[in-house]
């Protein structure tokens, strides 16, 4: 979670994931008096809403990226959102004491490096009975294949010639399975309520909007091969994913995508 991440381009095409996280939030079944932590809170509109949410608590977002940080705060000040707060912090270096109702995380997760050092600071930052709740990428078991269209078609590209010289020994992002994220959950002292895939149907309004999405997301990827060159692989990623997901008529391109949903809580006093 310590990349370097454009906000403003991530805010306008991060739409998949704001999708995914208001079908948490309506899952979570908020009584509206609850300390909310939202960790990797990214640009702040998903913590913005979880704040509208919980008129009678408070929400704090925090983000490994300063510059993530900087944007929420601008987007969602204080003035305007007196529950709200935003604040740079590290999902593996968390030091809060008991001090939350509720910590969620919304497709960040699986950025950090060393999970069960954060899972362990989440279930700290909670108080007894408190709730945990979270989405990431995963796959269905450990020697599956991530099934999206366009994950799918990254990975193909990537291994083109013209491209894979960029990506020796590069390190993929982690994709858990279902059985690593639950015994995750438990070493790190929860009591497991749910983990399970949810499926969105995600629809791109054109082909320039699933390249924005792409490339707000992808600079781990992007990031490895010159700066003139990163349009053209996202190009190709593109017409591939079209390839085997086709635009319909209107030129939407509407792609099912999965992420894997946990929730647990720390037992009671």
């Amino acid at each position: 979670m310590t990349d370097k991440w454009d906000p403003v381009d991530y805010h306008e095409h991060s739409y998949p994931q704001y999708a995914f996280a208001l079908g948490l939030l309506e899952r979570l079944r908020l009584n509206g008096d609850e300390r909310v932590l939202d960790v990797g809170c990214g640009d702040g509109k998903v913590t913005a809403e979880l704040a509208t949410r919980v008129q009678h608590g408070f929400v704090l977002g925090i983000d490994a990226s300063p510059d993530m940080i900087a944007f929420a705060r601008a987007e969602f000040p204080a003035s305007a959102h007196p529950n709200l707060s935003f604040r740079y912090g590290d999902a593996a270096k968390l030091t809060f004491r008991h001090e939350f109702d509720v910590v969620v995380a919304f497709a960040s997760l699986h950025w950090v490096k060393d999970l069960p050092t954060a899972l362990r600071g989440i279930k700290q930052s909670l108080a007894p009975g408190g709730r945990f709740a979270a989405q990431l990428v995963a796959k269905r078991h450990a020697t599956a294949e991530i099934k999206s269209p366009l994950h799918r078609a990254r990975k193909e590209v990537m291994g083109r010639p013209a491209w894979r010289t960029y990506f020796e020994g590069f390190e993929q992002r982690r994709a858990y399975s279902v059985d690593e994220c639950e015994r995750l959950l438990r070493d790190a002292g929860f009591v497991l309520r749910r983990c399970e895939f949810v499926t969105e149907e995600v629809t791109h309004q054109d082909a320039d909007a699933l390249k924005g999405y792409a490339r707000s997301t992808w600079h781990r990827y992007t990031d490895r091969i010159p700066a003139q060159k990163r349009d053209a692989l996202l190009n190709e990623v593109v017409q591939r994913c079209l390839e085997m997901s086709p635009a319909d008529r209107s030129g939407r391109i509407r792609v099912r995508a999965s992420m894997l949903e946990v929730e647990a809580s720390v037992a009671g006093t």
